[in-house]
């Protein structure tokens, strides 16, 4: 099978090229980045390519079998991305698309969550979008294509700048830690490797004309977040690990975070980003860690046949890779990440 991976040069879709090429297919795996082409990477072929544009897409899908789209960014790679992959996988005759989505399209809602619940685009831009490109995701089954729709919880393990490097620097600076009911949700922690364990089983699931599988991917043991802060605190050794109130997250995140989040944007279009600036905190995360939601994965453990990574190697892992990218800064006592 030729398994081409949009945003290959992600988090996740470095990942599953790296492990497509060591374990599973018999067939080089191709990853597709914006970026110049990448070289170097053992059993991995690379492209230069703009997922948005449509005869470059189709021209490409012609020589695959199947097509993974982890692709991440703004609404529009994310929306008008997934319409542009069904109209050229349509128009290639590329059979079959595993698309990542996000336990985001589920909104505000609590309690236990199964794959049958409806979409809700309420948690802003980025649930918006994903919502959406699940619906062109539908449009490609319903004009008799054959897709899988993942939808993990939050990403973490070596390489997670979003939930392990990012988590990391909050703690060793104070603004993270025991957040007390604040930090009561469940994380939905899903280690990278299990999502890229249920892409390989999905690529080669057996598909009924016009059905659309969802899996939601969430370790069976994956904590609170108050939980998960604390113990790699304390992997880390960033302690004592501190309490912190509700007053203090909520003037981080509504006081200090636009303030950071602008400065952040600018250096960007800059294209410079100083080590020394800190990542804001926005309030869309202190709701997802009040929030009780908790996926129910158990259709991914039956269907997929997932052998989840247990919480404690994750962990390991996790503060590991970090402990790894760290250097010294002169004059500190504690180690400064490098961004």
């Amino acid at each position: 099978m030729k398994v081409l991976v949009l945003g290959g040069s992600g988090h996740i879709g470095n990942r599953l090229l790296e492990i497509l090429a060591s374990n599973f297919f018999p067939d080089v795996p191709t990853g597709a980045t914006r970026a110049p082409v990448r070289s170097g990477s053992k059993g991995i072929d690379w492209i230069r390519l703009d997922t948005c544009d449509l005869a470059d897409l189709t021209l490409a899908l012609r020589r695959f079998d199947a097509v993974v789209n982890c692709v991440a960014g703004d609404a529009h790679s994310i929306s008008a991305g997934a319409q542009v992959l069904v109209q050229a996988a349509l128009s290639a005759g590329c059979p079959r698309i595993i698309h990542l989505s996000t336990m985001s399209v589920y909104g505000p809602v609590e309690g236990t969550v199964g794959e049958d619940a409806p979409l809700n685009p309420g948690l802003g831009w980025y649930g918006r979008a994903k919502c959406e490109a699940e619906q062109h995701i539908s449009e490609f089954v319903h004009e008799g294509g054959h897709a899988v729709i993942l939808r993990p919880g939050c990403v973490f393990g070596p390489g997670s700048e979003l939930w392990v490097g990012r988590i990391g620097r909050w703690l060793r600076a104070g603004r993270l830690g025991d957040l007390g009911v604040g930090g009561d949700g469940w994380s939905n922690l899903v280690h990278v490797d299990d999502v890229c364990q249920a892409a390989m089983a999905a690529l080669k699931l057996p598909l009924k004309a016009g059905e659309l599988p969802i899996f939601n991917l969430s370790a069976p043991d994956s904590p609170r977040w108050n939980d998960y802060f604390v113990d790699m605190a304390l992997a880390l050794q960033f302690t004592p690990v501190r309490r912190i109130g509700r007053r203090q997250l909520q003037l981080d995140a509504w006081l200090a975070g636009p303030p950071l989040k602008l400065a952040q944007k600018a250096f960007r279009q800059a294209q410079f980003l100083p080590s020394s600036l800190p990542a804001p905190l926005s309030p869309g995360l202190l709701r997802l860690w009040a929030q009780h939601i908790q996926l129910d994965a158990q259709q991914a453990s039956q269907k997929l046949e997932m052998a989840w990574i247990p919480y404690a190697a994750g962990l390991k892992s996790s503060a590991g890779w970090l402990a790894e990218n760290e250097i010294r800064t002169p004059g500190v006592g504690k180690t400064a990440c490098i961004h």
